[in-house]
Parts: structure tokens; C-alpha cells; sequence
């Protein structure tokens, strides 16, 4: 019976209690507009906006320059610092990655020029280019082609200097590359 006494003391108490919060005075409903929520010293740009944010296209992906759409980006030992020596039969196999005419260098980047005048990205005045046979997000495949042809890596030491990738739609079409054509079937 102990326990029954402990029981309904308690419930009791919670008796009496209850009616003396319903009595409490109630703070005035606030109608003032809430105040505006203070950005978290903690929130941090999410890895989209950083990449998207790079003053240049270029990024990178497992120490490995790479593209918009992840692939990756060549230096050609027959270049000369800031200027390109790919010709246009080199050109239509290793597209040079063409800057904006008002494109800055930024950091180990600068800005080169095709054998044309016009301008292009390059890595620390090596002109970059991209590989025809790299196709999907990911591929590197024309290191050491000819040796004459190298995947840029980026050294620790300027890991800093260069955004990492985040993956970004592919272009449909760029002013720089062919239109692919579908090929029309014959019967």
C-alpha cells in the first residue's frame, strides 16, 4: 500500500498544480513581424556555388585539371609559354579550351592565344587543351599520347589556387565545336 499512498500524492500534486498554471498570466501575442533570421556564422557555401562562383572554368577532380564536364585537360610540349602551336588538323583531335575575350588570368591560370589570336585558357602559360576521345565525366585517357601530350596535375601546393569539381550540366553545343549532325538512314 505504500506505493498507493506515493501514487496519490502525486496525483495530488499535479492536481493542485494544474489549475495554478491555468491562472499564470499569458505574455501578449507578439503581432510585430518576426525578426529576420541571422545568418549562421556556421552555414558555408555549398560545394555548387563554390564551383560555380570559379572566376575560370577550370577546376579540378583527383589532383587532375578538368572541364565543365569533368574531363580532362592537356598541356602540348610544342607549345610555347603562352602561346599555341596545335594546328588545325591538331585542333579537330585536341580542342583548345577558348577563353571569353574579356577573361582574366586568375591564379596559376592565365590566358594564351591559339595559333588564330584568340584567346585561351592556359595552366601556368601552357595552353590547356581537352581530347577528343575523353567523352564522359571522369575520362583522361590522352596522357602521353605521342609524348607529347600530358594530363595536367595539379601540385599540392597549389591545391588552394584551384576550386574543386562539382559535377555541372554538360553544354549542348559550344561556339567552339561542331554541330554534330545525325546521320540520315538510308533504306
Amino acid at each position: 500500500m505504500p506505493s498507493t499512498r506515493l501514487l496519490l500524492a502525486a496525483f495530488l500534486a499535479l492536481a493542485t498544480w494544474q489549475p495554478a498554471l491555468a491562472q499564470a498570466p499569458q505574455p501578449a501575442p507578439n503581432t510585430s513581424r518576426p525578426p529576420a533570421a541571422a545568418p549562421s556564422p556556421l552555414s558555408q557555401p555549398s560545394a555548387r556555388d563554390i564551383a560555380l562562383a570559379s572566376p575560370v572554368p577550370i577546376w579540378q577532380r583527383r589532383g587532375v585539371l578538368v572541364e565543365q564536364g569533368g574531363r580532362g585537360l592537356y598541356t602540348y610540349t610544342k607549345d610555347t609559354p603562352g602561346q599555341s602551336r596545335c594546328d588545325p588538323q591538331c585542333e579537330r583531335l585536341w580542342p583548345p579550351l577558348y577563353a571569353e575575350p574579356d577573361a582574366k588570368p586568375h591564379g596559376p591560370f592565365t590566358i594564351a592565344r591559339s595559333r588564330d589570336g584568340r584567346p585561351m585558357w592556359a595552366w601556368q602559360g601552357k595552353p590547356l587543351y581537352r581530347w577528343l576521345s575523353d567523352r564522359k565525366r571522369g575520362d583522361a585517357g590522352g596522357d602521353g599520347v605521342a609524348d607529347v601530350w600530358h594530363l595536367v596535375k595539379v601540385p599540392p601546393e597549389l591545391n588552394d589556387q584551384v576550386v574543386a569539381y562539382f559535377p555541372m550540366p554538360m553544354p549542348r553545343r559550344s561556339a567552339d565545336a561542331p554541330a554534330t549532325l545525325p546521320t540520315e538512314r538510308t533504306r
